[in-house]
């Protein structure tokens, strides 16, 4: 049984730097479709930044816990890596949304009207 393991193990090795090569060789495009919240108004847009932002905390917990016990680095490259790229990717659309709109963000002076 231990054999099997540690035969087991360099395959797996393999596939978890798998795992990141899309994101390294397609960027973040490659885990969000392009121009997803284009028709988003600045607060919708703000509501899902928001979500996401949590989201991204609370994997970055998960593999900050994960990566303590023995095997956490395998568990991360596995498990979290590729919603956690994912998060960056959604983040980092919406960011570009924000750009386009020229939207201010947590402003109480900006109202949900868009101009173009």
């Amino acid at each position: 049984m231990r054999r099997r393991t540690l035969a087991a193990l360099p395959l797996l090795a393999t596939l978890a730097g798998c795992a990141g090569s899309a994101t390294e060789q397609f960027g973040h495009s490659a885990w969000v479709a392009p121009g997803k919240y284009r028709f988003h108004n600045c607060l919708q847009a703000q509501e899902a930044d928001r979500g996401f932002a949590a989201r991204q905390k609370e994997i970055e917990e998960l593999m900050a816990r994960a990566s303590k016990g023995p095997g956490g680095d395998v568990v991360n490259t596995m498990v979290y890596r590729s919603e956690y790229q994912q998060v960056l990717g959604e983040r980092r659309e919406i960011a570009q949304g924000y750009d386009e709109k020229r939207c201010t963000i947590d402003s109480k002076r900006s109202s949900d009207r868009q101009v173009f």
